[in-house]
């Protein structure tokens, strides 16, 4: 099945929210080390500009775009209708917080974490799409846990390069980012067996009608070959921190993070072959 217009959506939504939270936590750090700003209009827009292009690539995975309206008519009893929703107040506060970055230069902080909360709300009614789903595979709290663990990630490591990238990457921030980035990925691997054992005991009946159990079984060396990469990315950038001297590691770790995000996107809307 291909569902490259939701894997797109979902990746870039929870990247943008993702980032927009890890600059928020690593503000006040940063600027106590005698660093810039990192809520700059150009950061903003990026974050705007990625939750936009997110948004309209979903709107691909219907059959006539311009129906997508319609889903809002149902906003007390469908979570698509309220991802809809929160996904639309995330944008547009996302743009009010751009547009006074560009005026006056100075954004309230209430208004910056209350986007922030609008994106976390929106991930939440995102995973509890597919966790009500009757899509075996997607049917379990591991759902949330993956969609919170990417934008965690993603977020925190867009952040690492382009501190890297600004030459201003104070040690407290990036053993910071990098602390998190491992306890989420751990996180999220101690919730397989849990997930195995769901899968183990999940009807087949309830997968419509696609076999997502049988094709989850038969893609076992690509899950295995995306949480190698996490993990790897994850020990290059605890070498980085043992050589600061050294950007590389620091690089490939953030890079191979992201790869393996994509990746595990990938599997997740898989359920047929």
């Amino acid at each position: 099945m291909s569902e490259w217009p939701l894997m797109a959506f979902t990746l870039l939504f929870q990247g943008a929210v993702g980032y927009w939270l890890m600059m928020l936590l690593c503000e006040t750090p940063a600027c106590r080390a005698g660093q810039r700003s990192l809520l700059t209009f150009p950061a903003l827009f990026a974050v705007l500009f990625a939750g936009a292009l997110g948004l309209a690539a979903s709107t691909l995975h219907l059959g006539y775009p311009l129906n997508a309206f319609h889903a809002l008519r149902h906003l007390s009893s469908s979570w698509l209708s309220r991802e809809i929703v929160m996904a639309g107040l995330f944008l547009a506060l996302a743009a009010l917080c751009t547009l006074l970055a560009l005026r006056k230069g100075r954004i309230p902080p209430a208004l910056l974490w209350l986007v922030a909360l609008a994106g976390l709300a929106d991930i939440g009614c995102m995973g509890a799409i597919y966790r009500y789903s009757s899509v075996a595979t997607w049917m379990h709290v591991t759902t949330w846990v993956m969609f919170y663990g990417a934008a965690a990630v993603l977020g925190a490591a867009i952040l690492l390069l382009r501190l890297d990238y600004r030459g201003e990457c104070p040690v407290s921030v990036q053993r910071g980012l990098t602390l998190l980035i491992i306890t989420t990925v751990l996180v999220r691997l101690l919730f397989q067996p849990l997930y195995q054992s769901f899968l183990s005991s999940a009807e087949v009946t309830v997968t419509f009608p696609l076999p997502a159990l049988e094709v989850y079984s038969h893609l076992w060396p690509l899950r295995l070959l995306a949480w190698s990469l996490s993990a790897a990315g994850a020990l290059l950038l605890i070498i980085s921190l043992m050589r600061p001297r050294s950007a590389l590691w620091l690089r490939a770790g953030a890079v191979l993070l992201i790869v393996a995000e994509v990746l595990l996107r990938q599997l997740f809307f898989i359920v047929e072959l």
